[in-house]
């Protein structure tokens, strides 16, 4: 007998054949400009309007060039449960093309079923075809209540501490 709740109890019962990982198209827009709004709930209380996560995810579907976004989706119903947006990189101090996770989100009730790990590995796999030489992440705030668990998260799936990050506002 285990001693999860029904609700961890469901939350681990899928498996990988009850989903799978492709790149977004342009019919994933609004689900995929949804799941990332529920993300900036989740994270800091809210993010930007409807409209401007819609445009910024179409740039993502439209020009690979600018990155990859890959979407998680529920086998027969076409129900998006995750999402992974990133974008290529190049700096002087990592010679070549790296990527970086912009946003990493998954369905509260699908979580800890691997999600998140299969849209990382299909991304890598994208990566490697494109040559990059490395993956980035950012870690969510200090404030963050599961900010812990998000780099656990991280760490088990194969990232290393690399340093706070910051930003500045225009």
């Amino acid at each position: 007998m285990s001693d999860a709740t029904p609700a961890e109890a469901e939350r681990t019962a899928g498996t990988a054949a009850d989903w799978r990982v492709r790149e977004a198209t342009e019919r994933d827009v609004p689900a995929v400009a949804a799941a990332v709004a529920e993300l900036l709930v989740e994270l800091s209380g809210g993010g930007p309007d409807a409209a401007e996560l819609e445009e910024a995810t179409k740039l993502l579907t439209g020009d690979k060039g600018e990155g990859t976004l890959l979407v998680a989706e529920v086998g027969g119903e076409g129900r998006i449960v995750g999402v992974l947006a990133a974008s290529w990189q190049h700096a002087i101090h990592v010679p070549g093309r790296y990527g970086t996770i912009q946003d990493l989100w998954v369905h509260p009730d699908w979580r800890s079923r691997a999600i998140g790990r299969d849209l990382i590995d299909a991304y890598c796999e994208i990566a490697r075809r494109k040559g990059a030489k490395r993956l980035e992440v950012g870690l969510p705030r200090e404030s963050f209540e599961r900010l812990a668990a998000t780099g656990a998260f991280y760490l088990a799936n194969g990232f290393e501490h690399l340093g706070p990050r910051m930003r500045r506002k225009l």
